[in-house]
């Protein structure tokens, strides 16, 4: 069963793919998407949710959590218009949230 964890900052997305099998856990995947400075925000959404699809397909996640950096600012309003798209994305792939 494989889980996706998304820490969500200002300038990045960090993204960990982790297998938990027989009670045992191990990382598939440690990567991060670098926000691109030149685009708009509907860009950089579509851009986070066409990656994020990506991996979730290839590594079949089943399960999510999101994480916001809690020094993110001002910034808030972005980072939870990217949350959201990714909450989205999530439900449309049947991916679910970990209590």
């Amino acid at each position: 069963m494989n889980h996706i964890y998304v820490n969500i900052f200002v300038d990045k997305i960090e993204i960990y793919v982790v297998d938990y099998e027989n009670d045992r856990s191990h990382k598939v995947k440690h990567d991060m998407i670098l926000l691109p400075i030149s685009f708009g925000m509907g860009d950089k959404l579509s851009y986070i949710k066409k990656l994020i699809s990506v991996i979730i397909d290839q590594y079949d996640v089943k399960f999510y959590t999101l994480n916001i950096d809690e020094d993110i600012g001002k910034e808030i309003v972005d980072a939870v218009k990217i949350e959201g798209v990714l909450e989205e994305l999530f439900s449309c792939k049947g991916v679910e949230l970990w209590r």
